[in-house]
């Protein structure tokens, strides 16, 4: 299986209020995904199942930064016990929007003090119709 990804439309749907100035949050929080992961449109913060880890867990990211129209988000993870990962999802300031989801190619199993950095990047286009 390859590595997928997506902008769930519930994410590009916070994206588009907050840029219209309606009630919504920027980009802030990352976590591990564990159980199963589907990196599509549809997939939503309810219907992922966060890893409860200690270190694994929703966690403000290192850093969000945005330049020419691209926006990019990063979190290096550290586990305080065994996990075995399946994805990573970002998520809105308060946490109810799910704004990307990446699914790995395969489980990523980790171990007491293993590392995993996550990075998303979001492109906006200026596409006209």
């Amino acid at each position: 299986m390859a590595q997928t990804q997506a902008v769930p439309t519930e994410g590009l749907t916070e994206m588009a209020e907050l840029l219209a100035g309606d009630a919504a949050t920027e980009i802030q929080s990352m976590c591990l995904l564990k159980t199963s992961c589907t990196a599509d449109k549809d997939q939503t913060s309810k219907g992922v199942t966060k890893a409860t880890e200690s270190g694994c867990t929703l966690v403000d990211a290192n850093s969000v930064s945005a330049a020419a129209g691209v926006i990019t988000a990063y979190h290096t993870f550290t586990a305080g016990e065994a996990a075995t990962i399946k994805g990573c999802g970002a998520w809105n300031n308060d946490d109810d929007a799910l704004m990307g989801i990446v699914c790995y190619a395969a489980d990523v199993v980790m171990e007491k003090d293993d590392t995993l950095k996550n990075t998303f990047t979001w492109t906006l286009s200026d596409e006209t119709v």
